[in-house]
């Protein structure tokens, strides 16, 4: 199976980062190929998931005062604080790695077979009896506070999280790799009292430092290529995906769509 493979050597903003994101959901949608994309953000941004509610207008301005962007992700899930980290997305259609939590699982084991690479003893976190995922009241804790089962983890803490939508039978699944860092930034934004020190690693922790860009794409590429069967081509058609993702950047700019209730 042929996927195209997107690596942005700059690092975007988080809008940007959003929009290209649902540019090459909207392109699979119409028949495009599967895709992985590899990417990067500057300046650091908080991102919410798609039905989290809105924190108060505290929050918008603690993250100026910090130089930090706040974007809404067109996936679910929790805050995620963006900055030392490699992000990936893969848009897949329905059925091509089975229903969407076989698609999870299946993306986590080639990210796991990546980071193997790597020297990383990662591993896809099982499924726990009883374990349910957290209600509306807990929403102001960051994504990273605890692995869920399939979740990427190393000892039991999470090194990834991730989050998926599926809209018109595609997939669009985007998560963070952490490269360092503990994830403390969100729940300061946020006000929350539970942070993710205690449950949460980077790669830097993990092997000692932090591997190059370079080192990282080469990586996950493989693991891919290996987990899934998979191989992968440049993207010939990415003047395209700009043109689109700057008519749809807007969007995520939009202080209606970020702060929405």
């Amino acid at each position: 199976m042929r996927w195209h493979l997107i690596v942005d050597e700059r690092p975007r903003t988080g809008a940007e980062n959003m929009a290209v994101d649902q540019a090459l959901l909207e392109r699979v949608q119409a028949g495009g190929r599967p895709s992985l994309r590899l990417y990067r953000w500057d300046p650091p941004c908080l991102s919410l998931g798609r039905n989290q509610a809105a924190p108060g207008p505290d929050v918008a301005t603690a993250a100026a005062s910090r130089g930090i962007h706040v974007v809404r992700r067109p996936t679910g899930g929790m805050a995620v604080y963006h900055d030392r980290e490699a992000t990936y997305s893969v848009v897949v259609p329905v059925g091509v790695l089975g229903s969407p939590r076989e698609t999870y699982r299946a993306i986590n084991r080639a990210l796991v077979a990546g980071l193997a690479r790597l020297g990383v003893p990662a591993e896809v976190a099982p499924e726990r009896p009883g374990w349910m995922r957290r209600g509306a009241a807990d929403w102001a804790a960051p994504c990273f506070v605890a692995a869920a089962p399939g979740e990427v983890v190393v000892g039991g803490r999470k090194l990834v999280g991730s989050a998926q939508r599926a809209e018109r039978r595609v997939l669009l699944q985007h998560g963070s790799l952490l490269l360092s860092g503990d994830q403390r930034e969100a729940a300061e934004l946020l006000g929350s009292s539970i942070h993710a020190a205690s449950g949460v690693t980077c790669l830097e922790a993990v092997l000692g430092r932090v591997p190059s860009w370079d080192e990282l794409v080469a990586a996950l590429r493989e693991g891919f290529e290996e987990a899934l069967g998979v191989r992968f081509e440049d993207d010939p058609c990415l003047a395209a995906l700009e043109d689109r993702a700057r008519v749809l950047v807007d969007r995520f700019r939009s202080e209606e769509w970020t702060w929405r209730r």
